[in-house]
């Protein structure tokens, strides 16, 4: 139970200030549903103890300011509010529930159902009132408030239909009613027509096959079929920046027909101190628990950083920070009914000990849309709009984009049309595509020598790699979310990893500017410049050799495989970063050998890439066997 006290005179009651839209709008329907009850005379100040059960779409948080807002307080103890949630009998403090009804003479309490009522508030209550949802009326009060006009009919029904925690952000003083609007579009037009089920979207793969598997054990447990005990109820999400991992968490929430509660270690960061900051994480998992079944969603999961990675000043804030959420996550019968769900672009940073079983012990990847998903994540974010268009031109000039990037040319054609004034058309979202840059002969010619060299060096090097070039492409115009070509690898599960297969990878990875070399006598800068990039993979991989695995002549242990660890190990130590410079050069050149020996093979691969921009697994073994270097053997 929640207590809180405010005093005010009861002349002030109805004209008190509020604070936010959130309390606006649950002053509203708090003083309507009494008048409509015949209880006026308690908002002058009359003794009472009166119930209010709440539905789920108003804050409890917005009918506990307003309740401070609207209870007259003669003295420190006359006038008090409460807000009531679910406990166990045992927990229950009916003795102070009782103290405090016999203290106030006008007692407010909340609950969302009646059974949360303690027994002694529904014994002596005077009335208990249901209350009404949110409706045109209460969201007509917090804009003629906030902002100083009225909302239109058909903007404030559709505003009804936000969340309350949106609603509550989308009302600023300044803001106007386009902009208002904006933000009404941006949010209906993501929820209208979304995908029933996750395998809608395909670009979700294994997280989408988990998801379903988990709204098939959470009607089992509702029903009784199942314990909690045998639920998935815990998962890391992972993948790069803007591929859809909040959609996901999204859509599976509609999917499980539960609410989703989302926070992240930044949140709960901006209460204050560290106490605050625990403060804040264990009231989350307890709104969690109060509300499940439902997803506990953490978004950022990597900032929780790791304990073997933590040193200087820090440290210990970390570390509490870290163990503190180790806390609220064991325990299963505490959490029963809680699904938590990690994301992350660098799993790799995350503590071992949050992802063991039991907590979010499974791992899922989410990667770049694919063709056909690119045309379902454009149809999720337009809803209505554009119905039974061929969007197929749209999805093609958002090759290589992410689903967030997806979302803002949606949103983006969306503006474009309001401010024309009419319905949104293909052109619009034509208009809102990324800026491309269009490859110039010499640079797209390199782009599919670069991308051959990978794809050959690749089929020679299979056996001693354990991964087959399956997938070729370069494009000829690129954008910020795109680069020149890229070459997909299937990789055998399990496979043995002594010195050769490593050293493979890597001349396999330096193989594009190799073949660079072999036709066009140097290479370019189209083999590094970031995170991902060729120069990246391999230095890190020959790093991990040398400094981790005991793979490179030495069997001291200098630091773990963590990729940021290695590139700092390689920064700082001169002896390190010459025999990870000489190991990469004596794969440069092992690449090279071998596309030197094979260079009719090379051009002939360039040169489909060039006029096809694409080379599938089969069109890769068909222009290489023939030359009669294919090795076949069982298992590919």
């Amino acid at each position: 139970m929640k207590r809180s006290q405010q005093s005010r005179s009861p002349q002030r009651i109805l004209r008190a200030p509020a604070r936010t839209a959130g309390t606006l709008i649950a002053r509203n329907i708090i003083v309507r549903a009494l008048r409509r009850e015949g209880l006026s005379h308690i908002l002058r100040g009359r003794m009472a103890t009166v119930g209010f059960l709440y539905p789920a779409c108003i804050s409890p948080e917005w009918l506990s300011d307003a309740a401070i807002e609207l209870l007259p307080e003669f003295t420190t103890k006359q006038h008090t509010h409460a807000m009531f949630k679910p406990q166990k009998r045992s927990e229950r403090k009916e003795d102070s529930v009782a103290n405090q009804l016999v203290e106030s003479h006008t007692f407010f309490g909340f609950a969302a159902a009646l059974e949360h009522f303690p027994e002694t508030f529904r014994f002596v209550a005077d009335h208990i009132v249901k209350l009404g949802s949110i409706d045109r009326r209460a969201i007509d009060v917090a804009s003629q408030t906030i902002m100083g006009f009225t909302l239109p009919g058909h903007v404030l029904e559709s505003a009804t239909q936000l969340p309350c925690d949106l609603l509550g952000a989308a009302f600023k003083p300044g803001r106007t009613l386009q902009d208002f609007v904006d933000i009404l579009g941006r949010e209906t037009s993501s929820k209208s027509n979304s995908p029933c089920e996750l395998k809608d979207l395909s670009v979700f793969g294994e997280a989408a096959k988990w998801g379903d598997a988990l709204a098939v054990d959470l009607a089992d447990y509702e029903a009784g079929r199942i314990q909690w005990s045998d639920v998935d109820r815990g998962a890391l999400i992972s993948g790069p920046s803007g591929t859809g991992k909040t959609m996901f968490v999204q859509v599976l929430g509609s999917s499980c027909n539960i609410p989703v509660y989302a926070h992240s270690l930044t949140r709960w960061q901006a209460k204050g101190h560290l106490g605050q900051l625990l403060s804040a994480m264990r009231a989350a998992f307890d709104q969690a628990v109060e509300n499940a079944p439902c997803i506990l969603f953490l978004d950022e999961f990597d900032a929780f950083g790791s304990r073997d990675q933590f040193s200087g000043d820090n440290e210990q804030y970390c570390r509490e920070v870290v163990n503190g959420l180790l806390e609220c996550l064991d325990g299963i019968e505490r959490l029963t009914g809680v699904v938590v769900i990690g994301a992350t672009n660098l799993p790799e940073k995350i503590d071992p000990a949050l992802l063991r079983p039991g907590r979010l012990g499974r791992h899922l990847r989410i990667g770049l849309p694919n063709a056909v998903d690119r045309l379902r994540i454009l149809r999720y974010h337009l809803g209505s709009h554009l119905a039974g268009t061929d969007l197929s031109s749209v999805a093609a000039g958002l090759e290589g984009a992410t689903g967030a990037v997806i979302e803002q040319v949606v949103r983006d054609a969306g503006r474009r049309a309001r401010k024309a004034g009419r319905d949104m058309t293909i052109e619009d979202l034509a208009h809102s595509l990324p800026a491309h840059t269009r490859l110039s002969e010499a640079s797209f010619r390199r782009a599919c020598i670069h991308e051959a060299g990978h794809v050959l060096a690749g089929y020679l090097l299979r056996w001693e790699a354990g991964a087959l070039p399956v997938h070729a492409k370069v494009f000829r115009e690129v954008n910020e979310t795109t680069t020149a070509g890229r070459t997909l690898f299937q990789r055998v599960p399990g496979f043995d990893r002594p010195v050769m297969a490593y050293a493979a990878e890597i001349a396999t990875l330096m193989a594009g500017l190799a073949a660079e070399v072999v036709l066009l006598g140097e290479y370019a800068d189209g083999g590094g410049g970031s995170d991902d990039s060729d120069l990246h993979r391999a230095t890190v991989i020959a790093a991990s050799m040398i400094a981790s695995h005991g793979l490179g002549g030495s069997l001291v242990y200098l630091t773990s495989a963590n990729s940021d660890q290695l590139l700092a190990r390689v920064g700082s130590d001169d002896n390190l970063r010459r025999r990870v410079d000489a190991l990469l050069g004596e794969c440069f050149d092992q690449a090279q050998t071998i596309l030197e020996k094979h260079r009719r093979q090379l051009e002939a691969l360039a040169e489909t890439i060039r006029v096809r921009n694409e080379l599938n697994a089969h069109e890769i073994v068909d222009l290489i066997e023939p030359a009669g270097v294919a090795n076949n053997e069982p298992g590919w």
